[in-house]
């Protein structure tokens, strides 16, 4: 038997909704690039209902206690207090979420004797200090793939709603006006910018694709470059730093990962 840690966020305010917008979900069978979908033998969850709070549990609960494991889900995470905390000294695996996370700092680790795994209910492990995780011999394991689509789409409807001023312009409609002279002084269109990504990733390219529908300029940086017909596919421009490419462009969009070779990124010169 095994215990495992999950700490999510708490469940709606207001209650699980009654009914939902769609009754049933769009069936994926492969993610872009050809990999292929999760096909698990049993699913004791209904697709489509919200998991990933804490009754949720990420849909784990039957299946870790069929199998005689311990399941702890929790929302409380912070402080000396925290039922993650008085919980954490004989947890075996750690799950937490890049919205919700438990901070993994050296110091839990150093309280967590019994450690072998910490997983992310998603991408991006920054709130684990992987370096103590290391000296620790724990492993750190994210869900490749999960929700790079969520937030390539997320990205895209954050440039939109950056470069038309729909904020303030929202703002100033819940107010009772509508002084059209305020809303589109500094309001634009996205067709003809230069739009640039800090990463061309699974993220940082399915950004890129979604863009080219706006008849934007693309730019991009990355380690690794892409693939020539990538390139010639979406009339990419390619540049060798960040520097490079922040003078070139209109709106960036930073999707890497954070780590020590990319922290304090927007402050380089």
């Amino acid at each position: 038997m095994v215990k495992v840690l999950c700490v999510l966020y708490e469940d709606p305010a207001g209650g699980y909704p009654t009914t939902y917008s769609r009754d049933d979900i769009p069936m994926i069978k492969t993610y872009p690039g050809g990999q292929s979908a999760p096909t698990p033998s049993a699913v004791d969850f209904t697709p489509g209902q919200l998991l990933g709070s804490v009754s949720g549990g990420l849909g784990l609960g039957e299946f870790l206690a069929a199998a005689g494991h311990q399941f702890v889900v929790t929302s409380s995470k912070d402080g000396p207090d925290s039922v993650f905390e008085k919980e954490l000294p004989d947890a075996d695996v750690v799950i937490s979420q890049p919205f919700w996370p438990a901070y993994m700092s050296a110091e839990r680790f150093e309280k967590a004797k019994k450690l072998k795994l910490c997983i992310t209910a998603g991408i991006g492990s920054d709130h684990v200090d992987l370096a103590a995780a290391c000296r620790h011999g724990v492993t750190v394991a994210e869900v490749t793939f999960c929700n790079s689509i969520s937030v390539a789409e997320h990205v895209v409807m954050l440039i939109l709603n950056l470069v038309r001023n729909f904020v303030p312009s929202h703002a100033i409609a819940e107010a009772g006006g509508w002084h059209i002279a305020d809303c589109v002084a500094k309001a634009y269109d996205v067709e003809g910018m230069h739009v640039g990504t800090v990463a061309a990733g699974r993220i940082g390219l399915a950004v890129l694709r979604r863009l080219k529908a706006f008849d934007t300029v693309l730019h991009y940086y990355d380690k690794h470059r892409l693939p020539e017909s990538v390139e010639r596919e979406l009339n990419l421009t390619y540049h060798d730093s960040v520097q490079s490419l922040v003078k070139a462009c209109d709106v960036v969009t930073i999707n890497c990962p954070l780590h020590p070779e990319t922290e304090h990124l927007s402050t380089r010169r």
